[in-house]
């Protein structure tokens, strides 16, 4: 069978790739630090967990030119990828197993959760790449949707359902069910092919440069800041909250799993569907900042209301309306970063937003320990709250049509001054948070 034949086969097998993306997803960044929580640790542990569940994809971009490079034509360019990925994230889930007592070898499960978020990401700029090749223009929108989606659904089953399976069973016995559902999704792209005929062949020369290129327009740059900056409220956030509810409002593990990796998931996917609609209908800039203002609004009032954090409608009402809100956010960055992305190298330049997206919430994660030392819970909603207004202010100078006003020359075409700084200003940045926000707080 080929997906580039079946266009629901294809759907389905994309969205399906999705799905295994989004159970250790949702069981490492909701049930995991819910569990570590419940176990007397703190933020600091939480948030250093959590980081690598997203430092891997801040790299991603590294794989775009090795995928491209290298294929095996009897399989196809992106299945071999997707499958040796695929059956790595099986494989160290299972390896988690071997680790006798997470909350005594903290260390050692951190470095097997960045292990496994490599494998994660090599799947998921592999996927990304099997849909550039396959999808045709008028089903873009509708898959990238579904895909999104997808995750969250996986998602819920990460988080909602091994949630549950720890509280019946044993964190084991959710372990083992988790990279068994994994193999049986790596099976999928392992019975349909590509196309029919081998794939032909690509020259992954000029890339880097063409790349350099895109980025000596204004809106490409700034975008690349904007999506540096915009998750890390939300990073902070996601390893404070279950410290504040476990710990300090004394919720049981399987309540708060079931409340935010069940409904709140299933509104981030909601939100994901709306915002995919939405952002074609008012722009994408538009519904980003209208996103964001609600986010700090939502942080905003339930900072100020301390008082009103024991009512269990109060809660559920932000756990409901906050993810909804950064599905919308997202996607409709995703929608901005598509349309500033220069189509001759599209899939290189859109995976290096991602990989700044990604970054962003590492970031967040790191920030959490330093803010829960610094100010009060009610404090840090606040302090996210200002944060993600604040990222608002990048989106009026990104223009999503100047790429292809300014650039409808081919890629290869060397590198004007302006690109070469634009690049290495871009660089430079990302190296700096690099270094003074993970690997320096790691190592010391």
């Amino acid at each position: 069978m080929s997906l580039a034949e079946r266009r629901w086969l294809r759907l389905f097998t994309l969205c399906t790739l999705y799905v295994a993306q989004g159970i250790p997803w949702g069981f490492m960044a909701i049930t995991l630090p819910a569990y570590l929580a419940s176990r007397g640790l703190d933020a600091t542990a939480t948030g250093a967990a959590l980081a690598m569940t997203t430092l891997p994809y801040s790299f991603k971009w590294v794989w775009g030119p090795v995928i491209d490079a290298v294929t095996i034509p009897s399989l196809g360019r992106r299945r071999p990828w997707i499958v040796l990925a695929q059956g790595m994230m099986a494989l160290t889930v299972g390896a988690m197993l071997l680790i006798p007592d997470l909350t005594a070898n903290l260390d050692l499960l951190v470095w097997m959760i960045f292990l496994h978020t490599v494998f994660n990401s090599l799947q998921d700029v592999a996927v990304d790449a099997l849909a550039v090749d396959l999808l045709d223009d008028n089903e873009r929108g509708r898959a990238n949707g579904l895909m999104y989606a997808s995750k969250y659904g996986g998602g819920i089953v990460g988080a909602y359902g091994m949630g549950h399976v720890i509280e019946w069973f044993n964190l084991e016995t959710a372990l083992i069910v988790q990279a068994a559902i994994l193999l049986a999704i790596m099976m999928v792209p392992l019975l349909v092919r590509e196309r029919s005929g081998p794939p032909e062949p690509r020259a992954p020369s000029g890339l880097l440069r063409s790349l350099g290129t895109a980025f000596t327009l204004r809106s490409t740059v700034l975008g690349g800041f904007l999506m540096l900056s915009y998750q890390i409220a939300s990073g902070m956030l996601t390893a404070i909250a279950p410290v504040l509810f476990v710990q300090k409002l004394d919720w049981e593990l399987e309540e708060y799993t079931s409340m935010t990796g069940g409904p709140g998931l299933l509104a981030g996917l909601l939100g994901a569907v709306a915002g995919g609609f939405l952002a074609d209908l008012v722009g994408s800039r538009r519904l980003a900042a209208l996103g964001c203002l609600a986010l700090a609004t939502l942080w905003c009032v339930f900072g100020l209301y301390e008082s009103a954090w024991t009512d269990r409608a109060f809660v559920w009402a932000l756990a409901l309306s906050v993810p909804f809100c950064q599905a919308m956010v997202t996607v409709s960055l995703f929608a901005l970063c598509m349309a500033i992305s220069w189509p001759q190298i599209a899939g290189m330049q859109f995976t290096a937003y991602m990989a700044l997206a990604n970054f962003s919430t590492t970031l967040g994660f790191k920030l959490a320990g330093p803010a829960e030392e610094t100010f009060e819970y009610w404090g840090i909603y606040l302090v996210a709250a200002a944060i993600q207004l604040a990222v608002i202010a990048w989106l009026p100078f990104i223009d999503p049509k100047q790429t292809r006003r300014t650039l409808p020359f081919p890629p290869g075409t060397p590198l004007s001054r302006s690109g070469i700084a634009g690049g290495v200003t871009l660089l430079v940045i990302f190296v700096t948070f690099l270094v003074v926000f993970v690997f320096v707080p790691m190592f010391t």
